[in-house]
């Protein structure tokens, strides 16, 4: 008596249109994804960044799609802010309420950068982890914060330096434990309206990755959207863990007042 059942195969393939077809719907259009409307010339490669794959069956990371801030946010605590509407197409606008951040340097070393980042990445987290004045544990927030040093001359050129932030959340906004660190301290960062672009991906990002990021940041929201922004400083917004599930980081330059 034969025990195979000759509906298994059909059976697989609608469960796998099915999985298909809940996993795109749960990508969303590219405007929700990015929060903002990509410009013509940019689109194509935008497909290219999915592989074909949805990224819910992508044990691999080969669609690069980034993850919406309203997935993010339903999980971990986001700063605060303010969407906006762009003057062109190809960037985001929104602008951060003021707050507290805790925050440390970053020397600005040429062959050493990875490690000083990392290091200062360690010391916001231990103060987070209870390395402070009332050993309070403190719940990690999105995102974290680069800012960085920039040139935008004929070329985008990004410091390998600047200062890493960690946002607090809103029950320690009004009195934050004091660090115990003398290298970490806790900054009140004022309002300020950004202007931004977004990628996802698992790939560890090179300084180059980051310079193309921001010299097409510059392109379409100061040379074309006619932007005034701060061309001494650029910021990098980081989401999500590094190189597990969906991603999200976001270059930004601050609009000049």
């Amino acid at each position: 008596v034969s025990t195979q059942s000759t509906g298994t195969p059909a059976m697989t393939s609608v469960f796998l249109l099915l999985l298909f077809l809940s996993c795109q719907a749960k990508e969303g259009g590219w405007k929700e994804l990015l929060g903002y409307e990509e410009c013509q010339e940019q689109k194509a490669e935008l497909e290219s960044w999915t592989n074909g794959i949805p990224w819910c069956v992508d044990p691999l990371g080969l669609n690069e799609k980034p993850k919406s801030l309203s997935e993010i946010c339903e999980d971990i605590e986001c700063a605060e802010f303010k969407q906006l509407d762009s003057k062109s197409c190809g960037y985001g606008t929104r602008t951060f309420i003021s707050a507290k951040w805790v925050a440390t340097n970053i020397p600005d070393l040429d062959e050493d950068w990875r490690d000083a980042f990392t290091a200062a990445f360690r010391r916001l987290f231990k103060y987070i982890t209870g390395d402070n004045e009332s050993g309070e544990r403190i719940a990690m927030t999105v995102p974290v914060l680069h800012r960085y040093t920039m040139s935008t001359g004929d070329d985008i050129d990004v410091g390998k330096g600047g200062r890493l932030y960690f946002y607090l959340p809103k029950k320690h906004q009004e009195s934050p434990p004091v660090p115990t660190d003398k290298a970490v301290f806790v900054e009140e960062l004022p309002a300020m309206t950004v202007f931004s672009r977004t990628f996802g991906g698992l790939r560890s990002m090179e300084e180059e990755d980051y310079e193309e990021q921001f010299a097409r940041l510059h392109n379409v929201a100061v040379e074309r959207g006619g932007e005034r922004v701060e061309e001494d400083v650029g910021w990098v917004a980081s989401y999500t863990q590094p190189r597990i599930g969906r991603q999200r980081q976001e270059v930004m330059f601050v609009r000049k007042e």
